[in-house]
C-alpha cells in the first residue's frame, strides 16, 4: 500500500445547523479500533478521524478494525482488517501498509491514519453523514520509477543503553550495547547480531568489632557480564515449509561459560500458508547440531571442555481474532549422549474479551530442567547465591503475570483532553 503514489484525503463540511450536526454525528459509524499500543496513538486517531463515533467496547461498535503487525527488513507491515457488525455483518476488508525502518512513530501514525480512512470509507458511505464526506486525490506528477535500493535490503543498527541507580548505601550500573545486520526478502531472511551485557551492583555494610560496635564500612560489588553473537539463515521452500539454520558464541559468569558456541540446521512446516501469519500461525520446527563448551570452572561432571550434540523440537500456535489474542509455545529438546539430558519448556500469553468491559490477560512460562552441564563443582559461596551471581541447579523454573480488568460507562471515546498530563509529577484535584 505504500508503493502508490496516490493520496486520499477525507474531509466533513459543516453542516449549518448545530441541530442537524448533532443528528448526524449521533447516527455516525461506531468503529472499535483494536491495535497494539505499541504502534497506535489512539489520542491522535480520534483527532484526525472524526467522522466516526470512536466506541471503548467491541459489543458496541458497527465496525471492528483490528490491526495485527510483523516485522520486515528493519520496518513493519501492518494488516488492517475491517470487520461489519450489525447492519455491516457479513461486510469486510483487508488492506496492507508497511513502515520502512526510517519512518517516525508520527509517519506510522499518519500512514495507518490514512489507511483507516480509506477502509472505512465504504461502511461511512451508508451513514448519515456520507453528504458531508469530501474526497480528493493529489495525482502523481510522473509515473512511479522503479524501486532501487543500494542497499539491497540489509539494514544495520548500532544501540547502546546505560542504567544507573543509586542511594546512599546501594548503586547499580547497567551498561547494555547491540550490533545488528538483517536482511529480509520474500526468499530469504538473514539476521545477525552482537550483544554486551555488564552489571555491577556495590553494596555499602556496616562493619563491627569484637564487642559488637561500629567500626567502619565494607563495600561489597557484584559483577557479571555477558557476551554473545547469534546468526540466523532461512530461505523459504514454499508456502509452508522453510528451512535454514542459526549459530552462536557466547560467554557468561553467571553460567559458568567461557566459551559458548552451537550451530544447528532447522526445518520448519506452517500448517496455515505464511502470508496468514498476522492472523494465525501454528509452525512445527526440528533443529539438530552441536553445542560446544569451554568451562571458566570444573563441572559437577568433571569437565573443562565438551561438546555434545543436541536436538530440539518447537510447537508454536499463535491466534489473533476479534475476541482476543492467545500463543503458545511447547519446545522439548536432549543432547544426545544421553536422553535424560533434556529440557521441557512451554510458553503461553493471550488476551481475551471475556463478556463487553470484562478481559483478561496473562504470560507465563514453566520449563522442566535436567540439562545443566554448566553447573561449577564447588558450588557457590554464600555471596554469590545471595547476589545471584551463579546459577543454581534447579529441576524447574516459572514465571506467570496475569490480569483482570473492567471497564463500564459511557461507551463513546471521541473526546480527547490532554490538559495536566505533562510532566514527572502528580496533581490531586479536589472538587
Amino acid at each position: 500500500m505504500q508503493s502508490l503514489a496516490a493520496a486520499c484525503a477525507f474531509a466533513v463540511s459543516p453542516l449549518v445547523a448545530q441541530d442537524s450536526t448533532r443528528s448526524a454525528q449521533a447516527s455516525a459509524l461506531r468503529v472499535f479500533l483494536d491495535c497494539p499500543d505499541t504502534f497506535c496513538d489512539f489520542d491522535y486517531y480520534r483527532t484526525e478521524i472524526t467522522f466516526v463515533n470512536w466506541v471503548r467496547a467491541r459489543e458496541f461498535a458497527q465496525v471492528h478494525v483490528l490491526v495485527t503487525t510483523q516485522s520486515t527488513g528493519g520496518g513493519q507491515q501492518f494488516t488492517i482488517d475491517f470487520i461489519g457488525f450489525e447492519r455491516f455483518a457479513g461486510a469486510a476488508d483487508t488492506l496492507h501498509w508497511t513502515s520502512t525502518t526510517t519512518d517516525t512513530q508520527d509517519d506510522i501514525r499518519r500512514g495507518l491514519a490514512r489507511i483507516f480512512r480509506l477502509g472505512l470509507m465504504r461502511f461511512v458511505a451508508k451513514t448519515a453523514v456520507a453528504p458531508d464526506i469530501e474526497i480528493s486525490y493529489n495525482a502523481p506528477a510522473t509515473a512511479a520509477a522503479q524501486v532501487h535500493d543500494p542497499w539491497n535490503y540489509w539494514v544495520f543498527r548500532a544501540q547502546m543503553n546505560g542504567n544507573l541507580q543509586g542511594e546512599k548505601t546501594f548503586k547499580f550500573q547497567n551498561w547494555f550495547s547491540t550490533l545488528s545486520a538483517n536482511r529480509v526478502t520474500d526468499a530469504w531472511k538473514i539476521r545477525f547480531s552482537v550483544n554486551q551485557n555488564y552489571n555491577q551492583s556495590d553494596f555499602t555494610v556496616t562493619t563491627f568489632d569484637s564487642l559488637g560496635n561500629p567500626s567502619g564500612e565494607e563495600v561489597i560489588t557484584s559483577i557479571s557480564r555477558g557476551y554473545d553473537a547469534s546468526a540466523l539463515i532461512v530461505r523459504t521452500v514454499t508456502i509452508h515449509w522453510s528451512a535454514g539454520g542459526r549459530g552462536s558464541v557466547s560467554s557468561s559468569t553467571f553460567l559458568n561459560e567461557k566459551l559458548a558456541a552451537s550451530v544447528a540446521g532447522a526445518l520448519e512446516y506452517d500448517a496455515y500458508p505464511y502470508s496468514e501469519s498476522t492472523r494465525r500461525l501454528l509452525t512445527f520446527r526440528y533443529e539438530i547440531g552441536p553445542k560446544t563448551f569451554r568451562y571458566r570452572d570444573s563441572t559437577i561432571f568433571n569437565r573443562v571442555t565438551e561438546t555434545r550434540f543436541n536436538q530440539a523440537l518447537n510447537v508454536s500456535l499463535s491466534v489473533k481474532q476479534p475476541w482476543g489474542s492467545t500463543g503458545i509455545a511447547v519446545e522439548a529438546s536432549n543432547y544426545l549422549y544421553d536422553f535424560r539430558k533434556n529440557r521441557v519448556t512451554m510458553f503461553g500469553n493471550g488476551e481475551f474479551r471475556l463478556y463487553k468491559g470484562v478481559s483478561l490477560n496473562f504470560f507465563g512460562s514453566v520449563a522442566l530442567i535436567h540439562d545443566q552441564l554448566f553447573l561449577p563443582k564447588e558450588g557457590a559461596s554464600e555471596q554469590e547465591v545471595l547476589l545471584r551471581r551463579r546459577q543454581l541447579a534447579t529441576s524447574y523454573n516459572y514465571f506467570t503475570f496475569f490480569g483482570l480488568s473492567y471497564t463500564f460507562g459511557s461507551k463513546f471515546a471521541n473526546i480527547v483532553n490532554p490538559r495536566f498530563e505533562g510532566g514527572g509529577g502528580g496533581f490531586f484535584i479536589i472538587q
